[in-house]
């Protein structure tokens, strides 16, 4: 079961009419959920990326060591 905890966040006015208009079924904390979940997402693109990049340099040095593709 995931813990949930209260907190306050501030919004500017035009961000929260918005939010309040398009969460489905009027559920403000789950739109904001939702929200912050794809950011999480993007968030850890870049590292997904930066760790990939790495991975490759090293797949192509066992590549070069063992004579075979290993990627």
């Amino acid at each position: 079961m995931v813990t949930r905890r209260r907190t306050t966040v501030t919004l500017p006015d035009d961000l929260l009419a918005h939010a309040r208009a398009t969460a489905p079924g009027g559920n403000l904390s789950a739109y904001i959920e939702h929200a912050l979940r794809a950011q999480q997402l993007r968030d850890a693109a870049q590292a997904v990326r930066t760790w990939r990049e790495k991975t490759q340099d090293d797949a192509e040095e066992l590549a070069d060591i063992f004579g075979e593709d290993v990627a």
